[in-house]
């Protein structure tokens, strides 16, 4: 590098000649060369075959990190966030295979049925970082689901939804449409009759029709994908919109998605695939809004808003949902069998097992384990956040003060919700 006496021997001798310019921008090329380029290194060099090993170790290595950091960090009293088991990237893993091994299998055969291979196999795929095949977050389809006991039910408020997002299918189903759609899609014709799923099997034996309701939705959007509202929402923007202010801030832990990016381009390699787009940076897989506000002593996370989400098909997130509610499904019957009925219809059990409780736990859980991302961390926040493939709204976001788009107190408002105007 040049130094302060050549820079002053160059001066004083007048050599501002072109050569002595090109040398000086060269140098100057060559420092921000050091400074900058370690950061994005990762994505532009070339892996060997059997980095993946090390990539793995190296992700859970800092996603355990991660949870030692924030289980002793004074900003959140100490108080450990209580999501469960399984927080831990392998432990996660292999509760996704488990749920392939359980909720998604014939009640009769035990093997998981072969039309659902697909969407389940994507959802395993998502978190193990030591497979070969290619993995990256599909886009969340264009189509908005509804479910209401009959068409009577429906708003007027829900027309919203499409003069907002003209280019998406609206798809409305009563009871009767929703157990169609489930056996054909959870079922396999036999000669005696419906082969079902422990999943189709635990949506028939629910007590309630709320229950029913709940899991109905998680299933559409696992298995196909798209954005469920409830009948009594609007849209007040364009989905396409949602995020897209330049007040989105990424959370995403920086190392994690620099192990991600690695990850991501030798799986694509080995199956002969040009580099994809760096997840924070693809459309969001997920998109979901916050109901309550999150605390740092909150050991549960805050709760999400589960009248509207949004999911490209096959997410991990669902996977494991499904799976909490087929365990506690089975827990409940043995408290119903015990003489415990008064119990199980109680609407506080009903958050637990199929509400914005479980739905919650099942989306912190992901981001935790996958993106080591603690909810606490939300806090306080009114703007738009990004971890990894998910994007979480702000808990104005879902609350729009009108149904008329052009009357709105917040420019975060995405979604009017009839149940907080009463």
């Amino acid at each position: 590098m040049l130094g302060s006496g050549s820079s002053t021997e160059i001066l004083r001798h007048g050599l501002t000649s072109k050569r002595t310019y090109i040398v000086l921008v060269c140098v100057a090329l060559v420092s921000l060369y050091h400074v900058f380029l370690p950061s994005i290194h990762v994505h532009m060099r070339v892996l060997a075959p059997n980095e993946l090993q090390d990539v793995t170790s190296s992700m859970t290595y800092r996603l355990d990190q991660l949870t030692h950091i924030y289980k002793h960090n004074s900003v959140f009293n100490a108080h450990h966030l209580d999501l469960g088991p399984s927080v831990r990237l392998n432990d996660y893993t292999a509760r996704l295979e488990r749920a392939s091994q359980d909720a998604f299998t014939s009640t009769t055969s035990g093997q998981l049925l072969q039309k659902l291979q697909p969407v389940v196999s994507s959802a395993r795929g998502a978190v193990d970082l030591s497979s070969t095949t290619a993995w990256t977050p599909q886009q969340v389809p264009r189509k908005i689901t509804t479910g209401a006991y009959d068409q009577s039910a429906m708003t007027s408020e829900f027309a919203g939804w499409k003069k907002q997002n003209p280019d998406w299918a609206i798809q409305r189903f009563d009871d009767k449409a929703m157990d169609i759609w489930l056996k054909a899609n959870l079922g396999a014709p036999t000669d005696s009759g419906i082969d079902e799923t422990v999943l189709l099997d635990t949506y028939n034996k629910l007590p309630r029709r709320t229950l029913k309701s709940d899991l109905f939705r998680y299933l559409m959007i696992f298995l196909k994908g798209g954005l469920y509202a409830d009948p009594d929402t609007s849209s007040v923007l364009p989905i396409a919109e949602w995020g897209n202010h330049g007040t989105t801030k990424d959370k995403t832990d920086f190392k994690i998605l620099q192990l991600a990016a690695q990850a991501q381009e030798l799986s694509y390699r080995k199956s002969n695939q040009s580099t994809p787009t760096p997840i924070n940076e693809a459309p969001p897989a997920v998109i979901v809004a916050m109901e309550t506000v999150t605390t740092r002593e909150d050991r549960e996370g805050g709760h999400i808003a589960q009248y509207a989400f949004a999911s490209a098909p096959g997410h991990p997130i669902f996977l494991d949902l499904l799976q909490n509610i087929v365990e506690f499904s089975r827990a409940m019957e043995t408290i119903q069998s015990a003489g415990g009925s008064k119990f199980i219809h109680s609407n506080d059990i009903a958050f637990t097992w199929t509400g914005a409780e479980v739905w919650s736990s099942a989306v912190w859980r992901y981001l935790w384990a996958r993106w080591g991302f603690d909810s606490r961390r939300l806090h306080g926040v009114n703007h738009p956040v990004r971890v990894g493939d998910v994007l979480i709204l702000p808990s104005e976001a879902f609350r729009a003060s009108s149904a008329d788009p052009a009357h709105q107190e917040s420019s975060e408002a995405c979604v009017w919700h009839g149940f907080y105007q009463h």
